[in-house]
């Protein structure tokens, strides 16, 4: 085993000894992303000493913080898979009318600022909710743990969808119609035919909702009152008490169970890759299901996209209120309030542009490395490109404010460190629409230029660039409705200079000012599928998909 381990690493160095220019480049990324990456994780878990990791078990709220952070994520994570499961099962096997409504209502929660949610929750069941008070009739109190769950359930869903959905779309009905003939109930059917096919998709979409639950900090600290969780308690150490210790230490204890759950992701996804490639496409149609059944499936789902379209129908509607809940004359301040903030929003458009064609830009080559040459070095490499994604965006975005808050890295309040924050944040969803990409082109294009007489940086940009157009502008996409709605990353480490939307936003929530809040995020909304729609149809006519 030494000597074929041995054998190995040379094979390697002599590939890399003949091709230097992919040397340098691959010695570039993983210095670049270690710097980025790397140093700011190792230098917010190595700031506090042991003595400040005791107060974990030794500081009561501490303490509760964690256990809360938990307990939410079990109980959110199990609700996002059922809605999900539900959502999946309506568009690809029920065959109920309005699918393609709800495959687009599992589209909507992701086109948003994710704390937003929890506003809206607030304006429909709160102290003066249309809902609570002027239909109901009643006094519900939204906050705590209870209003915290359903928020996070609505939010989330449509992450563990677009997994289930895939997984499901890639199931065969002939399995289920070799059942149906040999006489099986669709009890039996659905139980044990269906569903043990769908396990990785349920796997991999629960562990992907319960890591967003699990990192989320907008949703509780607006909603969840008295409940604390650890994304908040660490944002209140840093911003109410400059208490960069504990800060660091709540984040790091944040990160131990996001980089668990991101490992256990990763390996469930990775196995369904390998059982969903299937040769020839079968064309057989489902059998029908009873009607009780697909009537209960369509009444949850229509239940469900009735309060997601309520939730985002309140926050246009609240934009044109003077004040809610007590004075509902239409108004225009609010939107004029927009224009107020126009530094803010420009800077939201502004990083998020630059910082997703960064993304993209930075893993355009790095993917070509990883999926191109099999060696251990490349598999540092994408070890590297995906560590980001098993960071909360609260860590990450403390990482840099301490990273880089010293000379000669002095990036503190800078543009240049949001970019940077937002460019390596999405580089993971860059990264992997882009390996993808690549993973579909034949490596003998390659070969035909290179023994025609082309070398290799101009085969990259004349033969594989043209063929990765859709999915960079996928990447860039996506990169950018992430990070024009990323509040997580950016609350540690913008200035008021480089202030952007979400934490105008956030601001506003929290003095009370829900009419220019929910302006403020109806224009972002806007500005979303501003920029999803034309994508969505140029994609489409190339025979791709915008992967959310």
């Amino acid at each position: 085993m030494i000597s074929t381990a041995a054998n190995k690493s040379a094979g390697n160095l002599k590939r890399l000894r003949k091709d230097p220019f992919l040397a340098l480049g691959s010695a570039a990324m993983i210095l670049l992303t270690c710097f980025f990456v790397v140093w700011p994780i190792i230098k917010v878990v190595s700031y506090s000493r042991l003595a400040d990791y005791r107060k974990l078990f030794t500081y009561s709220s501490w303490y509760h913080a964690a256990l809360n952070s938990l307990f939410i994520t079990a109980l959110s994570t199990i609700s996002c898979t059922l809605i999900a499961f539900l959502f999946a099962y309506a568009v690809t096997r029920a065959h109920v009318p309005f699918r393609r409504l709800f495959a687009s209502v599992a589209l909507l929660p992701i086109v948003s600022p994710p704390f937003i949610v929890a506003l809206s929750y607030i304006l429909l069941f709160g102290g003066q909710g249309i809902i609570s008070k002027y239909v109901l009739h009643v006094h519900f109190d939204i906050y705590g743990w209870h209003g915290l769950w359903l928020v996070q359930t609505m939010t989330f869903f449509p992450y563990a969808y677009a997994v289930i959905h895939g997984v499901m779309a890639s199931i065969s009905p002939q399995l289920e119609n070799a059942a149906y003939n040999l006489g099986a109930t669709h009890w039996q059917v659905f139980r044990h035919v269906f569903l043990p096919l769908c396990r990785p998709g349920l796997a991999g979409g629960a562990l992907i909702a319960a890591m967003n639950v699990l990192a989320d900090f907008g949703n509780p600290i607006i909603i969840a009152g008295n409940f604390h969780v650890l994304p908040t308690e660490a944002y209140m150490q840093m911003s109410g008490m400059f208490d960069l210790n504990s800060a660091s230490v709540l984040s790091t204890a944040l990160l131990l169970p996001a980089i668990a759950l991101f490992v256990w992701n990763r390996a469930w996804i990775g196995k369904r890759s390998y059982v969903t490639v299937t040769g020839k496409e079968s064309n057989a149609r489902t059998f029908p299901l009873p009607a009780a059944a697909r009537w209960t499936v369509f009444a949850a789902c229509l239940l469900v996209t009735a309060l997601v379209v309520s939730v985002y129908g309140v926050l246009f509607y609240g934009a044109f209120t003077k004040t809610w809940g007590f004075d509902w004359s239409f108004t225009l301040k609010n939107v004029h309030y927009i224009f107020a903030k126009g530094r803010e929003m420009a800077n939201s458009l502004k990083f998020a542009l630059l910082s997703s064609i960064a993304a993209a830009v930075f893993s355009l080559p790095l993917a070509f490395i990883v999926q191109r040459k099999g060696t251990r070095l490349y598999r540092l490499l994408d070890v590297l490109a995906i560590l980001p994604g098993a960071v909360p965006g609260i860590f990450l975005g403390l990482g840099f404010a301490v990273a880089f808050n010293e000379k000669p890295f002095l990036l503190t309040g800078t543009p240049l460190i949001m970019i940077l924050a937002l460019m390596f944040w999405n580089l993971p969803t860059c990264y992997s629409v882009n390996l993808a990409g690549l993973a579909q082109i034949s490596g003998t294009l390659e070969e035909a230029s290179l023994n025609l007489g082309a070398n290799r940086l101009r085969t990259f940009r004349r033969i594989l660039l043209p063929l990765l157009r859709g999915p960079f502008i996928a990447g860039v996409t996506v990169s950018f409705l992430r990070s024009v709605t990323c509040l997580s990353v950016v609350i540690f480490i913008y200035s008021a200079k480089t202030s952007v939307g979400t934490v105008s936003i956030l601001g506003l929530v929290q003095n009370g000012q829900w009419g220019s809040a929910s302006a403020l995020t109806a224009a972002l909304i806007l500005m979303a599928f501003a920029v999803l729609a034309p994508t969505r149809l140029l994609l489409k006519k190339q025979g791709r998909s915008i992967q959310l």
